[in-house]
Formats: C-alpha cells, sequence, structure tokens
C-alpha cells in the first residue's frame, strides 16, 4: 500500500456533466453533511480509474469538505518495494491531521491513541510513527498481541481526532486491500455510525467479477458510476499476458534484496509459468506474513503455493511439501468455522499415507492445540499422547516439551491431577537440559506453564505449600522475561491455588494482578477466569457485594467471548458466594448448572466441586436427601481423582451438616 497523502492540492479538472456522476456526488455530500453532525457512515463507490479521480477531486474542492481533513489510502496490488508497511503509511498519513511540526503531530497522533484506546494502543502508535516506547509491558507483548493494539490504536486515534474536525478516508483501490488494513478497516465500520467520520471506498468495476479485499458490511451504502460511454466496463486487459515480460521482471527481482520482494516473485512466477518458483516464493510470503501476524495473507500464500504445487510432477519431495503447506494452512485458517482442523486433519492423512512420521507427530501436536481450543479434552488427550509418543521416537526434545505441555494442560482441566503432574514434572525435567522456550502464539514461557499448571495440581492434590511454591517460582520466571501473558498465568495460578487451599486473603493481591495484566493486554481467554478468581477471593475475605459483582461480571463477559471452557469453574465460584449472602435457591440453581455443563465437558474435577456446592445448597434448602446424594457424588470423583482438599471438606460437611 502506498503511502496515504492528503489529496486536497489534487487538480482533477472539471467534473463530467452526467445525471449519475451528479447523483454519486449529491450522495456522498450529504453523507459529508450527515458526518459533520456526528452521524457517520460507509460508502462503497464502483467506478472506472478516470471517474474515481474525478470524484475525489470534486469532493476534496467542494464547499462541504473545507472543513474536513482528508486522508487518501491508496491500496496496491503488491506491497511498495522498500516502503511503509500497511499500518504505518496510514500512520504517518494520518500527521496532517494536526497542524504543527512533524515531531508535534506525531506525539499528537499516539496521545489520540492513548486517549481512545488506553495506554498500550498508545504505544502502538507510537512504534509505527517511530517514537520510542514509554511503556515496559509493551515490550512483553508477543506479535499477534501487538498487531491487535496497533489495529486498535489506529482507529481509537483517528476516532479521537474526528471529535475535533470531520474525516473523510478515502480508500482507492479497495479490491486490492490486504494485510492488517482490513482489520483495521473492521474495526473503524463498527464504530463510523457514531463518529464524524465517513469511510469512502472505491472498487475497480473489473473487480465485481472477482470481488477481493475488504468487504463494507451490508450497511454501506453501494453507488455505481457506468463507464463513459455508458456501456460496460472491460477488465482492462486482463486475461492477456506476455511471460516475457514476467520472466524479465523476475529475473531483475532475484537480484533485489527488498523484503516485499518475495510477494512480487509469487505474484510473478505463475505468469512468467516457472510453477515450482511459484510455489517456492508464495510458500516464503506465507510464512512472511505469518510472522509479520497477518493470517489472512498467510492463508492466501499457503493457498496459492498448493495451486502451484498441483501443477508440479509428484515426487517425494513435493508430497512433503503438500503436507507442510496443510500444516500451515491449519495454523493460519480461521478456528471457529472449522477450516483449521480440516486442514491440520489433512496434513495428517497426508503424512500418515507417506509414513513420514515427523510430519505426523507435527499435525497430530497441533490437533491437540485446536481440539483444546475446542474445548474437546478427550480428544487433546487422545492426539496429545500419539502425538508424545512418537516425538520420543525420534528423540525430539523440544517438540517433548511443547506436547507434554499441551497434555499436561488436557490432564489438569479433564480433572486427572495426578497424571497431569506426572507430565508436566517430565515437560520440566526436559525444560533444565536447555529446552526452554515460548509456545507458539500469545502463551507464556514453556517453563512458567509447567510450573503454573503444576501449582494448580499440587493444589488440587493436597499440598498446599509446595503449590504455592511452584506458583512463586512461576510468577518469578514471568517477572524476570518481562513477558507479559506469563505474568497473568502465573499470578492466576498463584490466586487459584491459594483458593484451592482456603488462603483467600493470599489470593487477592495476585488475582488483582492478573486482572490488571489481562484488561491491559486484553488477554481476552484469561479475563473471565481471572474476574471470577478475584470476585470468589473477595467475597471469601468480606467484600460481598464487590465480589458478588465482578463474578456475575465473568460469567458474562465468558458467555460474550464464547468461552465455555471456564464456565463450570466460574458457576461453583457464584453457587458458593450466593450460599454465603444467603441465597440457597441460586447456589443451587447455579451449582446444578455448573455440574451438567462440566460433566458434559468431560471436567470431572469441575464436576466434583460443583456436586459439594450442590450439596451445600440443597441442605440450606432442608432438602437433605438430595443433598446427601450430590455429596455422595463429589466424595466419589474426589477419591478417584486424588483431590484431597475437597475430599476433606466432603467429610467435614458430611459430619457437621447432614449427620446434623
Amino acid at each position: 500500500m502506498a503511502q496515504p497523502r492528503s489529496v486536497a492540492q489534487d487538480d482533477a479538472g472539471a467534473p463530467p456533466d452526467g445525471a449519475a456522476f451528479r447523483r454519486a456526488l449529491a450522495d456522498i455530500t450529504d453523507a459529508l453533511h450527515r458526518a459533520e453532525e456526528g452521524i457517520g457512515s460507509i460508502l462503497s463507490l464502483t467506478a472506472a480509474d478516470g471517474e474515481a479521480r474525478c470524484m475525489v477531486g470534486a469532493l476534496v474542492h467542494s464547499p462541504v469538505a473545507a472543513g474536513f481533513g482528508i486522508l487518501r489510502w491508496p491500496q496496491s496490488l503488491l506491497p511498495p518495494l522498500g516502503g511503509p508497511d500497511d499500518l504505518e503509511a496510514v500512520a504517518l498519513g494520518m500527521l496532517p491531521l494536526i497542524d504543527g511540526p512533524s515531531d508535534e503531530a506525531r506525539r499528537g497522533i499516539a496521545l489520540a491513541a492513548e486517549r481512545g484506546g488506553g495506554e498500550l494502543a498508545g504505544e502502538a502508535v507510537r512504534g509505527l510513527l517511530g517514537l520510542p516506547s514509554l511503556q515496559p509491558l509493551w515490550l512483553g507483548l508477543d506479535g499477534a498481541q501487538r498487531a491487535e493494539f496497533q489495529v486498535e490504536g489506529l482507529a481509537a486515534a483517528l476516532l479521537d481526532l474526528c471529535y475535533e474536525r470531520p474525516v473523510l478516508i478515502v480508500v482507492e483501490n479497495a479490491q486490492w486491500t490486504r494485510g492488517l488494513t482490513g482489520a483495521l478497516l473492521d474495526a473503524l465500520g463498527n464504530t463510523v455510525e457514531d463518529a464524524r467520520l465517513c469511510l469512502l471506498l472505491i472498487r475497480s468495476p473489473a473487480s465485481c467479477e472477482q470481488p477481493g479485499g475488504w468487504m463494507p458490511p451490508d450497511t454501506a451504502r453501494c453507488i455505481v458510476l457506468p463507464a463513459p460511454d455508458g456501456g460496460p466496463v472491460g477488465a482492462n486487459g486482463a486475461g492477456r499476458n506476455d511471460p516475457t515480460t514476467h520472466i524479465a521482471l523476475l529475473n531483475a527481482l532475484r537480484h533485489d534484496r527488498r523484503p516485499e520482494r518475495i510477494e512480487w516473485m509469487a505474484h510473478h512466477a505463475p505468469l512468467a509459468g516457472d510453477w515450482a518458483l511459484a510455489c517456492a516464493c508464495a510458500r516464503h510470503a506465507g510464512r512472511r506474513a505469518e510472522a509479520e501476524c497477518r493470517p489472512a495473507d498467510a492463508v492466501r500464500h499457503y493457498m496459492d503455493s498448493l495451486a502451484a504445487l498441483n501443477r508440479l510432477p509428484e515426487t517425494g519431495r513435493h508430497a512433503q511439501r503438500r503436507i507442510d503447506l496443510w500444516t500451515a494452512l491449519a495454523r493460519t485458517q480461521s478456528l471457529p468455522d472449522g477450516s483449521a482442523m480440516r486442514a491440520a486433519e489433512t496434513a495428517r492423512m497426508l503424512a500418515e499415507d507417506l509414513g513420514d512420521h515427523l510430519r505426523v507427530a507435527r499435525a497430530l501436536s497441533l490437533l491437540a492445540t485446536l481440539h483444546w481450543v475446542g474445548a474437546d479434552l478427550p480428544a487433546v488427550r487422545r492426539t496429545g499422547m500419539q502425538a508424545l509418543r512418537i516425538w520420543r521416537q525420534i528423540q525430539s526434545s523440544g517438540q517433548q516439551v511443547q506436547t507434554l505441555i499441551k497434555l499436561g494442560r488436557g490432564l489438569t482441566e479433564e480433572g486427572r491431577f495426578r497424571h497431569a503432574d506426572t507430565v508436566l514434572r517430565a515437560a520440566a525435567v526436559l525444560t533444565t537440559r536447555g529446552e526452554t522456550c515460548r509456545l507458539h502464539g500469545p502463551t507464556a514461557l514453556a517453563s512458567v506453564c509447567i510450573a503454573a499448571h503444576r501449582a494448580r495440581c499440587r493444589a488440587e492434590l493436597g499440598e498446599p505449600e509446595e503449590a504455592l511454591g511452584l506458583a512463586r517460582a512461576a510468577l518469578a520466571q514471568a517477572e524476570d522475561s518481562g513477558h507479559a501473558a506469563s505474568c497473568a498465568l502465573a499470578c492466576l495460578h498463584l490466586g487459584w491455588a491459594a483458593l484451592t487451599g482456603q488462603r483467600y486473603v493470599v489470593a487477592v493481591e495476585p488475582l488483582k494482578q492478573a486482572v490488571a495484566i489481562t484488561e491491559t493486554i486484553r488477554l481476552h481467554a484469561c479475563q473471565p477466569l481471572v474476574l471470577g478468581a478475584l470476585g470468589y477471593a473477595l467475597v471469601r475475605t468480606g467484600a460481598l457485594n464487590d465480589g458478588a459483582s465482578l463474578l456475575l461480571g465473568s460469567r458474562e463477559h465468558a458467555r460474550m467471548l464464547g468461552i465455555r471452557r471456564h464456565e463450570p469453574q466460574i458457576l461453583i465460584w457464584i453457587a458458593e458466594a450466593a450460599l454465603l449472602s444467603g441465597q440457597p435457591e441460586d447456589a443451587v440453581r447455579n451449582a446444578r448448572d455448573a455440574a451438567e455443563k462440566a460433566a458434559a465437558a468431560g471436567r470431572s474435577g469441575d464436576e466434583a466441586w460443583a456436586r459439594l456446592a450442590l450439596a451445600r445448597g440443597l441442605a440450606a434448602k432442608g432438602d437433605s436427601a438430595l443433598a446427601r446424594q450430590s455429596l455422595e457424588a463429589a466424595a466419589r470423583i474426589a477419591a478417584q481423582r486424588s483431590m484431597a482438599p475437597l475430599l476433606t471438606q466432603c467429610t467435614d460437611f458430611r459430619r457437621t451438616v447432614i449427620s446434623a
């Protein structure tokens, strides 16, 4: 994407004298009037290049646009060689919105992002504008988290600056939108209706037959300008291809050292008929996009590489490349629609057919992660064990650590605490051999993850001092590394271990720290659980109202985010809090809901705690027989899973309440 610039000085000449053009100009002018009043909108204009230039020129020189800050975001088919990346270009293009010297404008844009999006959103925009970082926590973020804050920061800065004067954004050649620009347009599109902002997207008529790039929402106003002669617009020579030209370009690009050359080579190689080079370049472009947290671009390049591979003869090496590409697609494709799971299964089947154990293990390990995200814990255990057996056979210690952590985490959530502890101890031994590593994505350092999950296991197995020691060691490692997600995980498990051991005062401070970190870095996957844990700790330390409010908020947050994994545990805490507040009916309802959800998900540990909470609620209501049944179910699971603290509470409850 070329660097955005203001078009205020563009000389477009006299506008065309056509009824369609005048109607389109009137529609856009009306949208600008409404944007001035705080009612923003998105308009999608389909027009040939000449017509589009005339339209933009007419808008810029119209009286209604005189008070607008005007930004031009031209999209390009290929990234500019040696130019700024998409979001850097957007950030630099916003500088004219603030009067004054360049340095002051940069600081002003960053402050606008911080006002609108928070401290880390401001840090993200500071980085895009070349300003030094001021927040140490920024250095502890992963690439995916940084990309999210960059998008959020730019959107927040634009929306904040709209208060001072309305803004018109012109996105030219929207059919070529790629990278994180699409995510930025999504963010703006979700809030434009309440902003002094008009977003005008211009698409080529030829792109309507093969739509691409960012597509506006259904609420956008669509405007189509006919071709100047009133007839259909052609594809501007699409389909005519001279391989000689592309071969010459490829030869020139081979000597270019700029990183963006790989996307250019991936584009020109198939047009030159060089399918081997097309396959290789698209694969490398996909890796670059994946490393830069541009999953949509990565998927596109990996699919292009597969398409090129299909034109090459079948060989053993090409079969391996096909497996690697399907594995890469499983890492980068969408999770909710199941495409990532299908890609991982395809990679596994192809690897099994080829007899390639290394690639089978990679696919199985990836499947274990995807099953964990989907809350299918038995599948996590099955695929994790299969992968682990292969990693041990080929003596890959680093991969063993990764898989042992995934397996241990899944076993912990299943309530198989003794087995999980054994698996995690094996991972800890391997990390002492120099295999300490960071897991993929915004997750914890391996050593921190091992110690944190072991802390929960030891707490459930009745070793509170060892549990707290492990959790404190995990937190010390996390703080030493500066890795934000690791700090959040360690704080959560320190608090959780304290809650399990009924040391409620000890739990409060680390859980407050966990809440602060997860809110600051937007670690959505953990937010409901840490809010619920803190709420329960506050209830247990006497702050009933504050704690209950956090607990209810954590449940709604989990439902809003679609995180089912933590719901049983949160409902257990809500049930216990309701009982302490003298609301046995609420306690029974939430505990029963928790028990049913935990049983359905195969989470026996959560089910056991839920059964005890249900027994307490039923006893408070006077339903002794049902309370006894629920208590015995809790005690049975606790004995099976060696859950010593739960078994002790069951025994105490039976003695003090049921017998009475």
